[in-house]
């Protein structure tokens, strides 16, 4: 974990979150992304309220490095997976509340929100609380 700043969304243990990715012209992606960290990194998957599995991926116990494994298949294209990783790789990588030229990240209480203003596409991160979490 990074000791210089705290990021935007927390590496450790088990994590789950909301998740809404909206994209220009409507189209959009909800579902559940389930994170696992250990000393070697993290492992997360993105499944949607079906079932199906959206999305899994891998960051480096660095943060620098994260991996797309699998890409369903409407978002399997080489630049649909560019901007998911650089936007996931900014997301692990930030603190709260930074922004570069393309992209911002805000947080409010739970909820994490990367906006990628060059694509216009929104991802919203809400922690799940389990009643054992609180």
């Amino acid at each position: 974990m990074w000791l210089w700043h705290a990021s935007a969304i927390t590496l450790d243990g088990k994590k789950q979150y909301s998740v809404l990715i909206e994209m220009p012209r409507g189209g959009s992606l909800t579902g559940i992304c389930l994170i696992k960290t250990d000393e070697s990194g993290s492992k997360g998957a993105l499944v949607n309220e079906f079932g199906i599995h959206a999305l899994d991926f891998t960051v480096s116990a660095d943060r620098r490095k994260v991996r797309l494994l699998h890409v369903i298949d409407w978002m399997n294209k080489w630049y649909i997976k560019r901007v998911l990783r650089r936007d996931l790789r900014f997301l692990f990588l930030g603190s709260e509340n930074t922004q570069d030229r393309w992209r911002e990240v805000t947080v409010a209480g739970d909820t994490t929100i990367l906006r990628n203003k060059k694509y216009h596409i929104t991802y919203t991160f809400t922690e799940i609380k389990n009643e054992t979490d609180q």
